[in-house]
């Protein structure tokens, strides 16, 4: 154990620590879709808001386990407040954005707005 304390420096979980958390961004034609690893946040501790401005913000809390009286010799997870912004083209329509949590990924759906530029399928009634 002296061999992993001489070469592992001693850290302190900091709560109130800023962080962000990874995403990525894919689209099909319909949607643009935000996946944001939030591994081990808790549902209830988690916000997606849209702004006028075309940003989309996740914040959140990720708490540390709880294991009794450890000492942590490596932390590399972050702990504490996060938020992620993230700019959006004009062209999705905020009315219709669901989120959806699972596996410790937050899966955010944000639809296009149909471009006036694009032909659309329209059914005839008998």
């Amino acid at each position: 154990m002296e061999e992993i304390r001489f070469w592992v420096q001693r850290v302190q979980i900091q709560f109130g620590s800023h962080w962000e958390p990874p995403v990525d961004v894919c689209e099909n034609e319909e949607a643009y879709y935000i996946v944001v690893d939030v591994a081990g946040v808790d549902k209830q501790d988690l916000e997606v808001e849209y702004h006028s401005n075309g940003s989309l913000v996740v914040r959140g809390f990720r708490r540390p386990p709880s294991m009794g009286a450890v000492q942590c010799l490596i932390l590399e997870i972050p702990y504490g407040t996060f938020e992620r912004r993230i700019k959006l083209p004009s062209s999705v329509d905020p009315e219709g954005i669901t989120a959806e949590y699972q596996l410790g990924l937050l899966i955010i759906r944000v639809p296009k707005k149909l471009s006036s530029g694009k032909a659309r399928s329209v059914q005839i009634k008998p």
